[in-house]
């Protein structure tokens, strides 16, 4: 009976292994065929390569560099390669298609439920330009006969003529890129030409050609201006930043970003590329400026160009910059953020710091006159501004500790970073690129600067916890910066992501107001005590555009107009339009609420004579203004 159960029990074994086992009696063993002896080497061979296949593990040495010791390149090379090689995420291909599906279905077992001028015509400027003389892309601009609209990436061509008016012309852009499926034209601006015989659009692209973003140059003809004709255009890789034109002459500002582990054999993965009508080249490695660290891969591109042809002048690459540019009457200011440890009170803290690079453009090429360090991160080109031959600039600086050291031993600490965020102000001599008068920490403990405008000797900061929509408005006076002081509004509701001077000492405010979807805008002026609050005007259940140049602010005649969106209680009560407010000294009223299509960034208004202008997409209205 012992037998026969451990003959039962032995029944799926292998005859091999079973004659190893023991001698217990059993049928005679059948021959194998051949095809099963095959069919079972070739499984072992599968197995053998499939286990070879997910098990070996994966190399997460950085590549090796060598073979380009060569090229002029090699130092930029050797940089890019510390801050783009990224090790593998997985240990093997076993980690990668295996454990990963059942860590991808257990996430998603876990989200569910989860809630997902030509012919006489004079040149006048649209644009309210932060610097004067320093002209700034729109997608608007006129001359004294017509208007220059940029329709999605169409420009468009309008009479200036009253209740009369009329599209006259206009030319449909494509971008150079040949393999290019879709463009999006919501970056796109133009500039018109002192002698308003030339438009020079500025249009930004993704190009599957190059595998890149570009930024395509285009000058157009305009001289009739009911026939518009393309004349020039060049390229350069990366994604748009700005431009200005001062004096017929173009400051192209572009940002190209190096991709992980890219292959340094080709030079238009890891090198900005120009284009000027016979192919893409690189820039020249003495035009690229990085410090010694990188902080990140990307690049700040800045081509000086002639407005007419197009002809590239200069061009100077800034390596490991960010996004930030200022452009004062003579100079650029680039702005390169970064976090640094220090010791403080036998603790390490961490900061966020930004390094200013500055450049001359009014010889006839770019000059790298140096760079400074401040405390915090820059906002906005708003946040920075060059008067009487000082740069003055506001940052939101951030302060954590990492780890406090007891008795030698480590320790860390968890802390509060919403209470970490404060505002700084410098004031730095172009004569002697230093600091020479500064304000640390004026915004209360938690707060950010969300908007910022220099006029002069002045300085109006809105500093928020936008988490919690309140915020107050500091006005600085900068006339002795031996003694810097400032008046402040207090806590107020909301905050404001636009300041501007509206002249005869009042400020203006675009923003958030109590609560999410209520758009405020509110007048400001200096008292002697502090800063009061004259008026202000709410709209609730809108959206609307953050960016300032969509905005039309008119001083003289105390205007401020806006795209809206409003979503009401219902479909009748909702509509896509623009707002236009007056400031008559005491409060802001309505002077009307239109209907208006497009996206809100795009839509443009303009006060001619007796006639409001409004632009939006396949829309153009002409409203009598009195």
């Amino acid at each position: 009976m012992k037998k026969e159960k451990l003959a039962r029990a032995l029944d799926l074994v292998d005859d091999d292994l079973l004659e190893e086992a023991a001698p217990v009696a059993r049928k005679p063993k059948r021959p194998r065929s051949l095809w099963r002896m095959a069919m079972a080497a070739c499984l072992g061979a599968v197995l053998l390569a499939c286990s070879l296949w997910l098990f070996i593990p994966f190399n997460t040495d950085p590549p090796e560099l060598k073979q380009y010791r060569d090229s002029e390149y090699y130092d930029i090379i050797l940089k890019l390669n510390a801050v783009t090689f990224v090790k593998p995420k997985f240990k093997n291909n076993f980690d990668k298609y295996v454990l990963n599906i059942f860590r991808g279905a257990m996430a998603e077992d876990d989200m569910i439920g989860a809630s997902p001028e030509s012919n006489g015509a004079i040149y006048a400027e649209t644009t309210d330009n932060q610097v004067q003389g320093v002209v700034e892309g729109d997608r608007i601009k006129r001359s004294s006969t017509h208007i220059f609209y940029l329709d999605g990436n169409t420009l468009t061509v309008y009479t200036i003529a009253g209740g009369s008016s009329a599209k006259v012309g206009w030319l449909q852009l494509s971008v150079s890129s040949k393999t290019m499926l879709s463009v999006s034209s919501d970056e796109w601006e133009l500039y018109l030409s002192s002698d308003c015989k030339t438009v020079t659009v500025v249009a930004p692209y993704y190009s599957y050609e190059q595998r890149t973003n570009c930024v395509d140059v285009i000058s157009v003809d305009v001289s009739d201006p009911t026939a518009p004709v393309e004349k020039e255009r060049m390229t350069v890789t990366g994604n748009y930043l700005s431009s200005r034109m001062v004096n017929g002459e173009m400051l192209l500002m572009t940002q190209f970003h190096v991709s992980s582990n890219p292959d340094f054999s080709n030079e238009a993965r890891f090198l900005p590329q120009i284009n000027t009508g016979s192919g893409f080249e690189s820039l020249p490695v003495e035009d690229i400026i990085s410090p010694d660290k990188l902080s990140n891969s990307r690049y700040t591109v800045i081509c000086k160009l002639q407005e007419g042809g197009l002809t590239l002048q200069d061009s100077i690459a800034l390596l490991s910059y960010s996004t930030e540019v200022y452009v004062s009457v003579e100079e650029i200011f680039a702005t390169r953020s970064y976090d640094e440890n220090f010791e403080k009170d036998g603790a390490t803290y961490n900061r966020t710091m930004t390094e200013i690079s500055r450049l001359g453009y009014g010889g006839e090429t770019l000059e790298y006159k140096g760079s400074i360090h401040v405390n915090g991160t820059v906002k906005n080109q708003y946040s920075m501004d060059v008067y009487e031959g000082v740069l003055r600039v506001v940052t939101t600086t951030r302060e954590v500790i990492q780890y406090v050291s007891k008795n030698g031993e480590t320790a860390m600490m968890d802390v509060d970073v919403s209470n970490a965020t404060s505002a700084d102000l410098y004031c730095i001599s172009l004569a002697e690129w230093k600091v020479v008068a500064s304000v640390v920490g004026f915004a209360p403990k938690g707060e950010s600067a969300e908007s910022v405008r220099f006029d002069g000797h002045n300085a109006y900061v809105c500093t928020a916890v936008v988490v919690e929509l309140t915020d107050p408005v500091f006005f600085f006076d900068l006339s002795d910066l031996s003694n810097i002081t400032y008046k402040d509004t207090g806590v107020i509701e909301g905050y404001s992501t636009s300041l501007v001077n509206f002249g005869d000492g009042y400020l203006l405010g675009i923003g958030m107001g109590k609560s999410s979807g209520t758009l405020k805008i509110e007048i400001y002026e200096e008292s002697a005590t502090g800063v009061v609050s004259v008026c202000k005007y709410e709209l609730e259940r809108v959206s609307w555009s953050e960016e300032y140049k969509s905005y039309f602010i008119d001083r003289e005649n105390r205007l401020i107009g806006l795209g809206i969106s409003h979503w009401g209680k219902s479909e009748a009560d909702s509509y896509n339009g623009y707002l236009l407010l007056h400031f008559d000294d005491f409060n802001l009223r309505e002077v009307f609420k239109t209907e208006l299509d497009g996206a809100n960034e795009q839509k443009r208004g303009l006060l001619i004579d007796d006639h409001f202008y409004l632009f939006g997409e396949n829309s153009f209205i002409v409203k009598p203004f009195a």
